[in-house]
Formats: C-alpha cells, sequence, structure tokens
C-alpha cells in the first residue's frame, strides 16, 4: 500500500474547473503534477492573482485527455493507493480527472481519506509559517500537496494518527 497526498487547485468557486493537480508519496519519491490546458479563461480573483502566476506550463500543461492519460500511468504503478487529501473538493476533482472521457468502470481503484480539518490544518500553518520560502509559492498544488504530506507526517510522529476515514475503494 502507498500513501499519496493530493492537492488541486480549481478555477470557479464551485470546484468545477480544474486548474493543476499533484500528487506526492508518503516518501517523498513518487510525484505527479498536471495542469490543464487550455487554462479556464474566467478564474476568480484570486486565482487570476495568485494561482496562475505561480504555474510552470511547458511539459506539465496537458489537455483533458492527456491529463487523464498520464494519472492513470501514474496510478498503475502503485499498488493499493490511499490517497489523502484536506478538501472534499480535492477527492472530487481528482475523481473527475481519472474518470475524463472513460466509463467510470475504467477507472483505477484506490481508496480515499479526508483529513479532518481542526486536525490537519494548524499543522499545515505551521508548516508555511516556519518556511517562509516555500510559502511564497503557496496555492500551487505541489506545495501544498508537500505541506499536507509534512502535516500527516507530523500527526504520525506525535502520536495523534489519521483522524480521516479510509473510504472504500473508488
Amino acid at each position: 500500500m502507498i500513501k499519496l497526498f493530493l492537492d488541486c487547485e480549481w478555477a470557479d468557486p464551485h470546484a468545477d474547473q480544474l486548474v493543476s493537480l499533484a500528487l506526492t508519496s508518503e516518501d517523498g519519491q513518487h510525484r505527479f503534477y498536471a495542469e490543464v490546458s487550455p487554462l479556464p479563461n474566467r478564474p476568480t480573483a484570486f486565482v487570476q492573482a495568485v494561482v496562475y502566476p505561480l504555474l510552470e506550463h511547458g511539459w506539465v500543461s496537458m489537455r483533458a485527455h492527456d491529463l487523464t492519460e498520464s494519472l492513470r500511468r501514474f496510478f498503475a504503478q502503485h499498488y493499493d493507493p490511499v490517497v489523502i487529501f484536506d478538501h472534499p473538493d480535492d477527492g472530487k476533482l481528482l475523481r473527475r480527472a481519472l474518470q475524463g472521457s472513460f466509463t467510470p468502470t475504467e477507472l483505477p481503484r484506490y481508496r480515499e481519506a479526508l483529513m479532518a480539518q481542526e486536525s490537519i490544518s494548524p499543522l499545515i500553518e505551521r508548516y508555511f509559517r516556519e518556511r517562509p520560502e516555500v510559502a511564497k509559492r503557496r496555492h500551487h498544488a505541489g506545495v501544498d500537496a508537500e505541506a499536507l504530506r509534512w502535516a500527516w507526517s507530523q500527526l504520525q510522529i506525535e502520536g495523534e494518527g489519521p483522524d480521516g476515514e479510509v473510504a472504500d475503494p473508488v
């Protein structure tokens, strides 16, 4: 089993328009990062001012179908993945990105764990407070996935463990 920490950025208030998606493994050795192309052309003011300037573009910028195929290849490399995230919309956007134009029966199998905000948020804030240079890139999906990974590891060190439930396989 591998634990993958997920963060997504989205362009609209309803989290329907994916901008970028990142996954990083518990040991930090396995990473996935992709941005949609073309980007949503009517992002919120926050996304326009904060998220879009952090995007990498280039080879990580993919059309929806290519992003889905790339993400599925990433999942195929891992046995029994558990995807951990701190916001329900991250899970929703991951499921959509994995499904793409394929039928739901073709989805890779994985389990989800949604972390409770009251336990994980203070640790994420601490991560950024202790790393002011990294904090400048906050709201880049890769940076935020790494912050979640670190926060989760702190829960393990402090003996609190995750309080997110591991859902049935998707």
